[in-house]
Order: C-alpha cells, then sequence, then structure tokens
C-alpha cells in the first residue's frame, strides 16, 4: 500500500469551511419562524429594502466562501438571502461593509449566470437536491432567480451599473419557460407560477413561487421592464385563484407536489408564508391573497391546529424522510 505524502494532502483540493446553518433539523418542526420577519425598509410603490426581512441571515459582512470556490455546489439561494440581509443591514445604517458584502454577492451571480442555451440567464444548481424531491443537476431554482434578480436590482439601484440590470433582466429568462424546455415556469390550471423545484408532476412550492413572483415585480417596476411586470400581474392573479389549494383547512400546505402523504407546511414555513401574503397583498393586493394570509394566522393561534399540524409533518417526514439513511432503515421504503 502506498503511503500519501504530507505534500500531497496539501496539494488535495479542499472545501471550504461547513455551510452556516441557522437551524437544526428538529428546530424546522417545532419552531415558530425562520427568525425572520416584514422587511424593515420595503416600500410597495417603489424597490429598496426587501419585503422579507434576511438580515438574520447575514451574520457577518462577507459571504461564505464556498459559493465563490465551488459555484453551484451549494444551493444559490443561501448566498441571494444572505446578500438581501446584508442590504438590510447597511439601510438599516450598520455600515458600508454590508453594502460591500452585498455587491461581492452580486458579482459572483454575474460571473456565473449562464451564457446561451436552454439554461439562459440560470443560475445552476450542480449537485442532486438532497431530499424531498428528486432533482439531478444540473438544475434550475426559480426561487433563486427571482430572489437573485431582486438583489441584482438593488445593487444597480445602488451603484447605478449597468451590468446588475442587465443580469437581473436575464435572471427572468428561465421564469418565461417551461421546466420540460429548461425553464423554471409550471402551469397551474390556465396560468403558471415559478417554480423552486422544476419537477414533473410540478410540485408548486407556495413560498419559492411567492419569491420568484417577486424577482418579476423588481425588474418590472424598477427597470421598466412591462415584459416582466405583466408577468408579475398574471402570476399574481393566478396565485390569488389557487391560494386556496395550500389551504387544508387547519394549516398550510408546503407544496402541491403529489406526495403519498399531504406535505403540511412546518410551523416556521407556515409562519413564513403568512409573512409572505402580507405583504404580497401590500404590493398588488387580491381580497384571496388578504383573506388567505388571515385564515393562516388564525391557524397559528390555536394550540390544537398547531398540534396537529406538527403530528401531520411527523407523518410526512416518515412517509418522506429528509436523510437518505434513514429512508433505507425505514421497513416501508425498502425496495
Amino acid at each position: 500500500m502506498v503511503k500519501m505524502t504530507t505534500q500531497a494532502r496539501d496539494d488535495a483540493p479542499r472545501l471550504p469551511p461547513r455551510q452556516p446553518i441557522l437551524q437544526r433539523l428538529g428546530e424546522r418542526f417545532v419552531s415558530h419562524s425562520f427568525g425572520v420577519g416584514p422587511g424593515r425598509h420595503a416600500d410597495s410603490g417603489g424597490v429598496r429594502g426587501y419585503p422579507i426581512d434576511f438580515s438574520v441571515k447575514a451574520e457577518k459582512p462577507t459571504p461564505w466562501p464556498g459559493y465563490a470556490s465551488h459555484p453551484g455546489r451549494w444551493l444559490w439561494v443561501g448566498l441571494i438571502q444572505w446578500a438581501l440581509g446584508a442590504h438590510e443591514r447597511w439601510l438599516a445604517g450598520e455600515g458600508e461593509e454590508w453594502l460591500a458584502g452585498a455587491r461581492a454577492a452580486a458579482d459572483l451571480l454575474v460571473q456565473h449566470q449562464t451564457d446561451g442555451g436552454a439554461h439562459e440567464g440560470a443560475w445552476l444548481q450542480r449537485a442532486p437536491y438532497p431530499h424531498t424531491f428528486r432533482l439531478t443537476p444540473p438544475w434550475v431554482s426559480g426561487m433563486a432567480q427571482g430572489e437573485g434578480a431582486s438583489l441584482l436590482v438593488r445593487m444597480h439601484l445602488e451603484t447605478g451599473e449597468e451590468r446588475y440590470a442587465d443580469s437581473a433582466r436575464r435572471a427572468l429568462s428561465p421564469l418565461a419557460r417551461p421546466t420540460s424546455d429548461g425553464g423554471v415556469c409550471a402551469p397551474l390550471d390556465g396560468g403558471a407560477l415559478p417554480e423552486e423545484y422544476p419537477t414533473r408532476p410540478a410540485s408548486h412550492v407556495l413560498n419559492g413561487a411567492i419569491f420568484g413572483l417577486w424577482g418579476l415585480r423588481d425588474v418590472g417596476h424598477a427597470l421598466g421592464d412591462d415584459r416582466a411586470g405583466a408577468a408579475f400581474t398574471s402570476g399574481v392573479d393566478t396565485l390569488a385563484a389557487h391560494i386556496g389549494r395550500w389551504d387544508t383547512g387547519f394549516w398550510s400546505r408546503y407544496d402541491l407536489f403529489p406526495h403519498p402523504v399531504t406535505n403540511v407546511a412546518s410551523s416556521a414555513y407556515h409562519t413564513l408564508h403568512v409573512l409572505q401574503l402580507e405583504a404580497m397583498h401590500a404590493l398588488a393586493p387580491r381580497t384571496e391573497i388578504a383573506e388567505a394570509a388571515a385564515r393562516f394566522a388564525s391557524y397559528s393561534r390555536s394550540p390544537a391546529l398547531r398540534t396537529r399540524a406538527l403530528a401531520a409533518k411527523v407523518l410526512f417526514r416518515l412517509a418522506v424522510p429528509r436523510s437518505a439513511p434513514l429512508g433505507r432503515v425505514l421497513p416501508w421504503l425498502r425496495r
């Protein structure tokens, strides 16, 4: 057996330090929220702060190095939400280093945006999705495309640099293409919504669809892009017409995918749904969206419904585990 020398070990490529994780697995089931709240500097008549305050995700003023050293290995939404949080901290007067950090993240998006082909304008994920949905690389997230466009629009407004505006417009290309053609647009009874995960059949993850729509809104509003603005309005109409599909009568659903067991939202995602729907109604008022936000909020106030939702979520995770090793242990999942 040949021993590896110290020099060989030193020369071997290394992964960056582990990606920061805000919540552990158990906390995702029982936590009330992700720690986010309504955007403190959001402007329903313009584009400034983001509708959701992600500042809790930005603990340091520089992005995690893994996104630069291994682009696409980790979910792009982690970098983008960090940067939106850093921008929020800058708006709150916490220092220029936060704007510099957000701009560094935007530069990474510009650098790694796909040029041409079926994935034009996309930030490709280079690793399989680890749980719930089977996605093999390369794949694209409509949530990342929308949030990335929102970040780039803000960096354009703060710096005046046109390259950020150009990249934001290109980020919307996958939102206009169906998932069957490499895009992230999924039909829903005559309308369409962005797909956070481009599954077949469509998964229609609620929080991801809303984040995707906000990217269309920001490009349309801030950059005067009529096509993006029209797509946003159409998407909001679709969301309003079908929001009841995510309502179980006692809690919100995470998605509409035909899982063996209904995928109710965790408490954290349910709280996020309320925040998103309230923010969406402020941006594009729809009675159906406001009423859904109020219903979902009322479910959260009931201890009995919270307990029922937790039990439903545990049942779902027994049927569709997050952990591949657990899936191999559970007898009803063995093949």
